[in-house]
């Protein structure tokens, strides 16, 4: 690359910054409201959310949090059923895009930003009827302690719909890699460094102990995206191809088992005290 193209790529990156700082401007941000893929994986979760809510004979609005809601992808959907929503995000610009689709929809959805480990304990116990945190807590060193606080702020007779990574998950991408390493730490623990970055995992068996112990009663362990899972990539799938795909994935056959991208608590809670870790 010569001087000239150097100093030209420079600019464009302080100019990119300068609008996405300023401007909120960012056309290749990660959308999970507008991408394709992400969007059929919103429906999985809202499948099962509404299941739920329709099984515990549920009608009225509720007051809902939903905890790292990027950009509205559940929020949003949610707020336009008649739910009280609160997303919080630590990103502005995803909050940004999660108001633009609440407004496009017609809907109002609360947006706070700020760090769910600091947010968290300032808020009231049991201030929620309901919440939501799906594809946060695997990443997070501190996940007992953020599912701790969650529980915590959830009403008793509330409901709770939290996804953790399932460790068949793991399993099959490091088997892919032929990273015998990564077998063994995922095959030994629960939690540890796996190609280069922290996560955390679980089995059906483990969430069920989890929860339970918590004082919140599992309803349903849900594997959202099964097939998916499977390298079945629904961003590439036509619409016809995708209800084909959403048909299969919402199946009990496969709903039900060990796999999938994420596997999707269903909790009610059913005590008045809090279990802490």
């Amino acid at each position: 690359m010569t001087l000239v193209a150097e100093k030209k790529n420079r600019w464009s990156k302080v100019a990119r910054k300068i609008r996405r700082a300023i401007f909120m401007h960012e056309p290749s941000y990660y959308d999970m409201y507008e991408n394709k893929g992400e969007k059929f994986f919103g429906r999985l979760y809202l499948h099962e959310i509404f299941r739920i809510l329709k099984e515990q004979g549920i009608q009225e609005p509720l007051k809902i949090l939903d905890a790292g809601c990027q950009t509205g992808r559940l929020s949003v959907p949610l707020a336009k059923a008649g739910h009280q929503i609160t997303g919080v995000d630590t990103s502005q610009l995803a909050l940004k895009r999660a108001a633009r689709h609440a407004a496009a929809e017609g809907v109002s959805v609360k947006l706070v930003r700020a760090n769910l480990g600091a947010w968290l304990p300032k808020q009231p116990s049991n201030s929620f009827d309901a919440l939501l945190c799906t594809e946060v807590l695997y990443l997070r060193p501190n996940h007992k302690q953020l599912l701790t606080e969650l529980l915590r702020i959830l009403k008793p007779g509330g409901l709770s719909f939290i996804s953790h990574r399932p460790a068949a998950y793991y399993l099959i991408e490091a088997s892919g890699r032929d990273d015998s390493e990564a077998i063994r730490v995922i095959l030994t623990a629960k939690e540890g460094t796996l190609f280069g970055s922290y996560y955390n995992w679980q089995t059906r068996e483990d969430l069920d102990t989890l929860y339970r112990e918590m004082g919140v009663e599992p309803l349903a362990i849900t594997a959202i995206g099964f097939l998916s899972w499977l390298k079945v990539n629904p961003e590439n799938l036509s619409p016809g191809e995708q209800d084909s795909l959403f048909e299969v994935d919402t199946n009990p056959e496969y709903r039900n088992n060990s796999g999938g991208r994420y596997l999707l608590v269903s909790g009610r809670k059913n005590e008045q005290q809090n279990k802490t870790f």
